[in-house]
């Protein structure tokens, strides 16, 4: 418990230090999109309001455009598990608008109840311009694993998500995705496996770090923050 008190300290310093720091994108990232109440859920509407915002305000973009182009104005958007409610209720208003979005799947959540189905993936990726990423294959916490044990996961992951669905997996998003949750180690394992790193620092994209970015969680709460 004090460890982790530790690290949460060490992250919230960490992103006071860097909030004022020339933004060069934003990745946003999202979770479930339904009615719920959670810091991990925004409702449809809410989903909706923030999506056309963007669209109308900024540019969606990939990854690889938004750190080319170095352009405050470039916005990701991503989705972490990935749930059910995603292909319900985002999918359809992504599709609509035609902007690129990342899912990043945990293979074992894959085809539970309530996560993303192997059929709507595939018809995801068959009519829109998703990209779909790792989410380890396993959501755990990637600090306290053995070297060995992570590699595999990340190969395992990869290698399976290809196989499947005929694409390339080029990126990561680290389950929780803390300081407290992956160290240096674990960053420097991943980047063997993938072209690009994502965290959940709340802080837009200064090209620091190169291929290693962070992501603003958004709810119910913080979707209105970020309009302004």
């Amino acid at each position: 418990m004090i460890k982790r008190l530790y690290y949460i300290i060490l992250q919230r310093l960490y992103v006071y230090m860097k909030k004022n720091k020339p933004c060069q994108g934003k990745v946003y990232m999202f979770h479930n999109v339904d009615g719920d109440q959670d810091i991990y859920s925004i409702s449809r509407e809410n989903f909706e309001v923030f999506l056309r915002y963007l669209n109308t305000h900024k540019k969606i973009v990939d990854i690889g455009t938004m750190i080319e182009e170095k352009d405050p104005d470039n916005v990701v958007i991503s989705f972490d598990d990935v749930y059910e409610s995603v292909f319900l209720n985002a999918y359809p208003l992504l599709k609509e608008m035609g902007v690129p979005f990342y899912l990043f799947v945990a293979n074992e959540y894959l085809d539970r109840e309530g996560y993303l189905k192997t059929q709507q993936l595939k018809q995801i990726l068959s009519d829109s311009r998703a990209i779909v990423g790792s989410h380890r294959y396993e959501h755990k916490l990637s600090r306290f694993e053995e070297k060995e044990q992570l590699e595999d996961d990340f190969r395992r992951s990869k290698t399976e998500l290809e196989d499947q669905f005929g694409i390339k997996i080029d990126t990561l998003a680290f389950p929780y995705g803390s300081i407290y949750a992956c160290s240096q180690r674990d960053i420097g394992l991943a980047e063997q496996y993938f072209d690009y790193i994502l965290m959940t620092y709340a802080l837009p994209y200064n090209g620091e770090y190169g291929n290693i970015l962070p992501r603003i969680n958004i709810n119910n709460r913080i979707f209105e923050r970020e309009m302004k």
